[in-house]
């Protein structure tokens, strides 16, 4: 997959339009080295996320393990072509499938072959270790960085971790960056109202989340799609048809 930051331009396609779109930051919005450096670890992790295709890769270690039938243990590595060798199987191609997936495949193709299928997966060795997980809150905070991520974690939460919003900042168009398989979902979350009383449901806030705090000098307009676009842009981000773009 193309990196997902290149410039300070973002390519997103319009459903009315025939090509990406690109949208450049305001000349008047500052764009700190801070924020670009951060933007470009945003960038290398989500982007190893997305390329997160199933739970395993050439060269992984995984072991299968028999219960009722333990002679038949092994240790698999897997090949380049994404393939294990499973007793008393043909190789058996594993990308893109989580561990539950293989393990559930598995036992269906045994059936065929044991009286008591049953079979557990294990992920042993990384070839290449996915990327810890994180959060990222860029933009007009106190802090800008990235955070591990926790279970339960929420927009607010990350908000404080950054150190809050600075005086600067326009908490009603929060956009909220969340990878959903092998893309980015997009929208603009109002924290303002929700600290106002509002009785919408808090978000949580899955791994490798991007939080952009925009300032309130961005001009507004009544498309919140090119809101968020807009937002985007200020931070340095080309996530180009990577990024699917969700009206609040």
């Amino acid at each position: 997959m193309r990196p997902i930051f290149r410039s300070f331009l973002i390519a997103i396609p319009l459903a009315a339009c025939a090509g990406p779109v690109r949208y450049a930051p305001a000349p008047e919005v500052p764009i700190t080295a801070g924020s670009i450096d951060l933007a470009r670890e945003a960038s290398r992790m989500v982007e190893d996320r997305l390329n997160q295709d199933g739970d395993f890769h050439p060269g992984d270690l995984v072991r299968l393990t028999f219960p009722y039938t333990p002679q038949l243990n092994t240790d698999q590595r897997v090949q380049l072509s994404g393939a294990i060798s499973p007793p008393l199987l043909a190789p058996l191609s594993i990308r893109g499938l989580s561990t539950a997936a293989l393990q559930a495949r598995l036992q269906s193709l045994y059936r065929a072959k044991l009286a008591r299928p049953d079979v557990s997966v294990a992920l042993l060795e990384y070839n290449r270790p996915p990327p810890p997980p994180e959060i990222f809150v860029l933009g007009e905070v106190v802090k800008p960085g990235n955070f591990p991520y926790r279970d339960g974690t929420t927009p607010f939460e990350g908000l404080a971790r950054a150190g809050g919003g600075n005086r600067d900042a326009d908490l009603t168009r929060v956009v909220m960056l969340t990878p959903v398989g092998d893309r980015l979902e997009a929208r603009m979350l109002d924290l303002s109202a929700t600290l106002h009383g509002s009785t919408r449901a808090i978000d949580v806030l899955p791994p490798y989340t991007i939080l952009i705090v925009p300032p309130t000098g961005l001009a507004r307009d009544a498309d919140r799609s090119r809101q968020i676009r807009q937002i985007i842009g200020f931070n340095g981000f080309n996530i180009g048809s990577a990024v699917t773009l969700i009206q609040p």
